[in-house]
């Protein structure tokens, strides 16, 4: 995950050397885009102005970055945040129960819970 906000690549060298570092691993890079001021929101063109050039080239902006809204449009992107991250919507403790197991894990790459 890479929070964008307007302090992203300007107070802490080191964040670029980790994007450059998870592009070479071949990782994927979820981009999360902070809008609300009180967060440090700001307009997606300033990314353009302090990220370095090298990872503009290298096309970390090709793909979109998730919106995070704020007020009452925030849970709905935080939900669209978190499915890019591959949650899936989760089953109740409850349910789980009705189908027999009392056995639980956690799938890689999910956030919710499989017999």
């Amino acid at each position: 995950l890479l929070y964008l906000n307007e302090d992203s690549f300007v107070s802490d060298e080191r964040l670029a050397e980790q994007v450059k570092q998870a592009r070479e691993d071949r990782l994927k890079i979820v981009m999360a885009h902070e809008n609300d001021p009180a967060l440090g929101g700001c307009q997606f063109s300033r990314f353009f102005e302090v990220t370095p050039q090298e990872l503009i080239a290298g096309g970390l902006y090709k793909d979109l970055a998730k919106s995070c809204f704020p007020g009452r449009h925030r849970k709905v992107s935080l939900v669209v945040l978190a499915k890019s991250l591959g949650a899936t919507p989760a089953r109740s403790r409850a349910d789980l129960l009705v189908s027999g197991s009392n056995r639980f894990s956690v799938a890689e790459g999910s956030t919710s819970l499989a017999k």
